[in-house]
């Protein structure tokens, strides 16, 4: 009796740890995937930050095969598919990954290492403690994969694999083309940029505590106000720690110049009605075929009274070149690359602010165009995105993903049951 119950508070305990490390696993692909340009940026990051060059298709291509590879062994150690296979390519993975994260944690090249897309942000050293986590529990997973239990049977477990696959290729494929059905970034629809700019006169503030370097007979010590030395002791220097990092407001980077250096931001935030933004944040990579449609834009935009302007980190000489090649009349702004990438993640983008707040965003595929902009903008549905716009792509894109899995399921558990 107590053998049948060590192994079945065992059994409970093994299936716990895959269940732990297949949500992990599914989660980490899919909020990647919701914004694969992202995980592409953030690649990015690092092979600057080790001194490679790598061409951009080699970027993208490494952030599709990364995305697909979690999401789909999340799935399959859920579903307890292909189990010994799928916990020995989750072994080899943390194997790579969790070394390679110590290393990011000792040389801190880039302070977020994006394993969670923008939805959970850590910190280099608790990437490397969650990885050495989920190598323990994927080992221990391993040697007891025989009581895993399974969701779905042998013969269906392929159609798992193969809906996680392709679901997963069109998600991600879906969110380039247009933009991420979920928004974690700070420039989200809805925001209001000068709120999120600002901290409220209650906020906490950085605390700092004096620290007072002092020396005596060679020995250099570092004291505080409480435990201050005698007179014996030479004053050396006075340094500052922080103590408390005090409130910080969800945007600290929009910083807009005009082409000769001038800030304007607040030219731009303080004026009252509707402000087109078109970004992009490198003009010699914007795509060519979007020229007219910008065109057409600032001359709705212009016609209608609004602001407009074109926000990119591209410098003179391509600024000059892109004005030359598109006839464009409309005025430039500069911005961080960061900034814009952050902003709109489109190459070239539109952003659509009424009075500093964000009441729409459109990737390149979607910029408004040609009938739709027949309407002046206080009553053009196309040039506003709704709450319920938003939240119905929510759902199409939870039951694109999550709905057929739990159907093949059900009709797996049902023809088992018609065979008994």
């Amino acid at each position: 009796m107590e053998n049948k119950s060590v192994h079945i508070a065992s059994g409970i305990t093994i299936n716990a740890l895959r269940f732990a490390l297949a949500l992990v696993f599914a989660f980490s692909g899919f909020v990647k995937a919701v914004d694969p340009m992202g995980t592409v940026y953030k690649m990015a990051d690092y092979a600057d930050a080790f001194g490679l060059a790598v061409h951009p298709g080699i970027l993208l291509l490494g952030a599709w095969a990364l995305i697909a590879v979690e999401y789909v062994m999340g799935v399959a150690l859920f579903f307890g598919l292909y189990r010994r296979f799928y916990l020995w390519l989750m072994i080899i993975f943390l194997g790579v990954m969790t070394p390679l994260t110590l290393v990011l944690a000792l040389t801190n090249p880039v302070s977020d290492c994006g394993c969670f897309g923008d939805a959970v942000v850590l910190t280099n050293w608790q990437t490397f403690g969650k990885n050495v986590v989920l190598l323990l529990m994927a080992v221990t997973v391993l040697v007891y994969h025989k009581r895993i239990w399974r969701v779905i049977s042998e013969r269906t477990q392929w159609l798992i694999f193969v809906y996680a696959l392709a679901s997963i290729a069109v998600f991600m494929r879906y969110n380039m083309r247009h933009l991420p059905v979920l928004d974690f970034r700070p420039y989200a629809i809805g925001t209001s940029i000068t709120e999120s700019m600002t901290i409220p006169d209650d906020a906490p503030q950085d605390e700092y505590e004096t620290l007072f370097v002092l020396e005596k007979d060679g020995e250099q010590r570092t004291f505080t106000f409480d435990d201050y030395p005698d007179s014996t002791w030479t004053f050396v220097k006075r340094e500052s720690r922080l103590v408390s990092k005090g409130y910080v407001p969800p945007i600290t980077d929009f910083h807009l110049s005009s082409l000769d250096g001038e800030d304007v931001t607040w030219d731009v935030l303080d004026y009252p009605g509707y402000t087109f933004l078109v970004v992009s944040h490198e003009l010699r990579r914007a795509n060519e075929g979007m020229l007219d449609v910008i065109n057409d834009l600032y001359d709705y935009a212009k016609v209608g009274g609004h602001q407009f302007y074109m926000l990119t980190s591209s410098n003179a000489q391509a600024i000059a070149q892109w004005t030359e090649r598109t006839g464009a009349s409309y005025p430039y702004l500069n911005a961080d690359d960061i900034l814009l990438k952050t902003m709109v993640r489109a190459n070239p983008g539109l952003i659509v602010l009424k009075d500093a707040t964000i009441v729409g965003k459109w990737s390149t595929a979607d910029i408004p165009r040609d009938e739709q902009l027949s309407v002046r903008v206080e009553d053009n549905a196309a040039l506003t995105v709704t709450p319920h716009e938003v939240a119905v792509r929510r759902k199409a894109m939870a039951f694109w993903m999550f709905f057929p899995l739990l159907l093949l399921v059900a009709i797996d558990r049902v023809g088992g049951k018609k065979k008994e």
